[in-house]
């Protein structure tokens, strides 16, 4: 059969065989390492963007999306949303932890919360019979109010449950970012991650790629390369605010090297259809505001609050 049968037979395959030959050598995917890498131009509403596509593992790289949190001065810089917990108000990291310590099933539990923002759910997550300490973490401290830890500057303290919720988006280096997180667990520990999981879709029409400051839109294949890289299982689960206006591409990603906790995951989810999670009429976009950017899609330096 000749070159230009075969096109005609497996067009699709052809059309991958020739962005291979037009980027022979791409810049490596920053989860796989892959060459298999593309980049396409998006234009948005109010900016365009350069998004970077592994082919390999399905990994999408917004890499000129930045936003540097360390200039972060105040908690004020993030809104105050339905997502996010206060004194009296429960909020994602809670119902996230709950489901944590219901897989874990032990008491006197030293849990992490990474990269709250504005969020009080340590505190409710402190009145859970099974934690005995919560510790906040992020890359600059915004608040008194708990024990914290900068998680630039590392700790000898090792923890059972570390909730980061809609944090590893922003993550500009996957891989490592990823490793200081699991090198932080227990051996019987469980990280719970939240974000978006790239489905393999028109990613130009996906809004969460283009939310400023997000770095990383992750595949399952992605997340798999991750957590084997780090000698540890995953699991991806669908919260319930996947059914309302966050979309349904919300995942609860959970990283741990124990196979008790492999298996107490599968027994919680055995009549649960979808994970706790906050109220499903919250919407994603509400974030907070930096600068002279503008809140919303396309304009503000969100860290999705």
């Amino acid at each position: 059969m000749t070159d230009l049968a075969r096109q005609f037979r497996h067009p699709r395959r052809a059309a991958k065989a020739a962005l291979r030959r037009v980027w022979p050598n791409g810049t490596p995917c920053l989860v796989c390492g892959s060459g298999r890498t593309h980049v396409t131009t998006v234009s948005r509403k109010r900016r365009t963007y350069e998004i970077r596509a592994c082919e390999a593992c399905g990994y999408l790289s917004n890499f000129e999306n930045t936003v540097d949190y360390t200039a972060f001065d105040s908690v004020n810089n993030f809104k105050l949303t339905t997502r996010v917990g206060t004194a009296n108000h429960k909020g994602r990291e809670y119902f996230m932890a709950e489901m944590g310590v219901d897989i874990l099933q032990r008491d006197h539990l030293q849990v992490m919360v990474f990269g709250a923002g504005r969020s009080l759910d340590y505190q409710h997550i402190g009145m859970l019979s099974q934690v005995e300490r919560v510790v906040m973490s992020d890359v600059v401290e915004l608040t008194s109010e708990a024990d914290f830890i900068n998680i630039l500057e590392g700790t000898e303290e090792r923890f059972d449950l570390i909730i980061a919720c809609e944090v590893v988006e922003h993550f500009a280096d996957p891989v490592t970012e990823f490793q200081r997180l699991f090198d932080l667990l227990t051996p019987e520990g469980l990280l719970v991650c939240s974000t978006n999981i790239y489905d393999g879709g028109n990613f130009a029409k996906h809004t969460y790629l283009y939310l400023r400051g997000h770095l990383s839109y992750y595949s399952e294949a992605a997340i798999g390369v991750l957590a084997r890289n780090g000698g540890l299982h995953h699991d991806l689960r669908t919260p319930a605010i996947a059914q309302g206006k966050v979309g349904p591409r919300k995942r609860y990603v959970l990283f741990t090297k124990s196979d008790a906790n492999v298996r107490n995951t599968a027994t919680y989810f055995a009549d649960r259809p979808y994970a706790p999670s906050e109220d499903e009429t919250a919407f994603e976009d509400q974030a907070p505001s930096f600068g002279n950017g503008n809140n919303g899609p396309d304009g503000d330096a969100t860290r999705d609050l």
